[in-house]
């Protein structure tokens, strides 16, 4: 669909990381969020579209096309909206498919930001009470976390209130040169004893020391090459929860470090189920680096950590807890994020043909690719301590949960997504039915939930 385009200067620079996640994308690994709301009550979808409308004007890159100017990718800020991003379906109108392969259906459908806008929306009516609200986002365009600042921009609108973001509307980015990123990562070199010198050491363990023997990979049961994603979700109850909390609480450690922990165990478990031995298991888990000014920016703001566990160290549950918190508080103490963001900017001043055979040797090779990708959330309106008001409605719609699913790359096969929202712990699991059967998938996650539960943290 064409669209009228605004001046040429009104356009929004990619960071280092929307090429690299970009170039991963190009080549057939689809980086998509998916946040899902579960609703009960009536939802005006009239209304509703007029929220998104809303909520894009306030954040100028989700209504951008990429476009390529003086061999430059960009984003090109557009006037017009068409008729929105909204979808809407009734189930009941749905012939010979069910509520949960419809979602899938649609959540498996590309999203091509050459010609249309990073996000998108679909309206699912279940019944009468019940709908669901699911946003697609392109992760070359977004975070999880500011994934779910756009989406409570929606709800506030169709609310009609306000936030504490709401003077933030527009973007700092607009015309701005420069990489926000790298400039933030320049600027942490005052903090770090030594800092350039342990960038760079991490770079060279992380593609040198640590490449051989490439990480574990979690047995699958299938061997396809499709590309297709499925999704399975499991709730841990308040009541549980707060168990986990007390847990965390008793040992010194945050809730993370029990989750990174139980995620180690849960693939050495596993693959021993399946007669497969485990040696050296990378689990690759987002840290948000938000610049100062940013918090509010729409934006890719997040770099990586690849935590490695041997069999040694997964041996006791307590001492693997232990280390898990050591090595996530060394190295978010020592920035060690930002070495990443160094590789990214690297990566991102070669042309995206470039980046493109450089993900494809990430991919063939496996051996830099991690074990598996854990990513938390958080706490989902609001984070605990904040001062900002909860969010539970949509007009006179319960907001029941909301659920997120984290993109995953061919090598790992599966990834894992948590948020905690109204007490509620919500795990998903994103996998590739070409490599997980859906029973395989959902045991995988039952396993995972029930080393979170039962986790020994020592004393």
């Amino acid at each position: 669909m064409q669209r009228k385009t605004e001046s040429p200067a009104n356009s929004i620079p990619l960071n280092c990381v929307d090429k690299c996640l970009l170039a991963l994308d190009s080549i057939n690994e689809p980086m998509l969020i998916h946040v899902i709301l579960n609703l009960e009550g009536e939802i005006d979808h009239v209304k509703l579209n007029q929220a998104i409308f809303s909520a894009q004007k306030a954040h100028p890159v989700m209504r951008t096309i990429l476009r390529s100017r003086n061999f430059k990718l960009l984003r090109e800020i557009q006037e017009d909206l068409g008729k929105g991003v909204l979808s809407v379906a009734d189930q009941a109108k749905l012939q010979d498919t069910d509520h949960n392969s419809y979602l899938s259906s649609w959540m498996n459908q590309p999203l091509n930001i050459k010609k249309e806008f990073p996000v998108r929306a679909l309206l699912l009516r279940k019944n009468e009470r019940e709908s669901s609200l699911v946003f697609t986002f392109h992760h070359s365009a977004v975070d999880g976390l500011r994934a779910l600042l756009f989406v409570r921009k929606v709800i506030e609108s169709y609310n009609n209130g306000l936030s504490q973001d709401s003077e933030s509307c527009g973007d700092i980015r607009i015309n701005r040169k420069g990489d926000e990123l790298l400039e933030f990562a320049h600027s942490q070199r005052s903090k770090v004893e030594h800092y350039y010198r342990k960038m760079i050491a991490s770079l060279f363990h992380r593609f040198a020391i640590a490449a051989l023997p490439p990480p574990t990979r979690i047995f699958h049961d299938k061997a396809g090459k499709s590309r297709e994603l499925r999704f399975c979700f499991n709730i841990i109850s308040p009541r549980e929860f707060k168990q986990i909390q007390s847990k965390a609480i008793s040992a010194g450690v945050e809730l993370n470090h029990i989750f990174l922990a139980a995620c180690y165990q849960a693939v050495e478990k596993w693959n021993s189920i399946h007669g497969k031995a485990s040696n050296r298991i990378r689990v690759m888990a987002p840290v948000n680096i938000s610049p100062k000014g940013f918090r509010y920016v729409v934006s890719n703001q997040a770099s990586w950590f690849s935590l490695p566990t041997t069999p040694k160290d997964r041996a006791d549950s307590a001492k693997l807890l232990r280390k898990v918190r050591a090595d996530t508080v060394d190295e978010t103490m020592n920035r060690i994020a930002f070495s990443l963001v160094y590789f990214f900017y690297f990566c991102s001043r070669f042309p995206l043909w470039v980046m493109r055979g450089m993900c494809l040797f990430l991919m063939i090779t496996r051996t830099y690719v991690d074990t598996i990708l854990f990513t938390n959330i958080g706490f989902i309106w609001p984070k605990l301590g904040s001062e900002e008001p909860a969010v539970r409605n949509i007009g006179n719609t319960k907001i029941l949960n909301v659920t997120g699913s984290a993109p995953v790359v061919t090598p790992m096969g599966l990834s894992i997504a948590a948020g905690i929202y109204n007490r509620n712990l919500n795990l998903s699991l994103t996998y590739r039915p070409a490599m997980f059967s859906e029973e395989k998938a959902r045991m995988f996650l039952d396993l995972y939930v029930e080393e979170i539960k039962n986790y020994q943290v020592g004393v």
